[in-house]
């Protein structure tokens, strides 16, 4: 099963998922980052830290970007 690390960049400071995790595909990896940029948003908004800003960056084994998005896409505002 192909590897993909879950990096967080805040501006230019990169976060790297040093361990990453063994994913089917891409897509499921995608969905993984979503769950947990949820528990990373709610724990800034219990805390009162600023939401804006940190970005998703999905990369696979040879280091290629997959897939990228802002962490304040998955909140669901009416």
């Amino acid at each position: 099963m192909p590897r993909f690390f879950l990096h967080i960049r805040d501006g230019t400071v990169l976060v790297e998922d040093e361990e990453g995790g063994d994913f089917p595909n891409v897509e499921a990896a995608c969905r993984e980052a979503v769950l947990a940029a949820r528990e990373i948003l709610a724990s800034k908004l219990v805390a009162g830290e600023e939401v804006d800003g940190q970005t998703f960056e999905i990369t696979d084994e040879n280091h290629v970007v997959r897939a990228t998005f802002p962490l304040r896409d998955v909140l669901k505002l009416k």
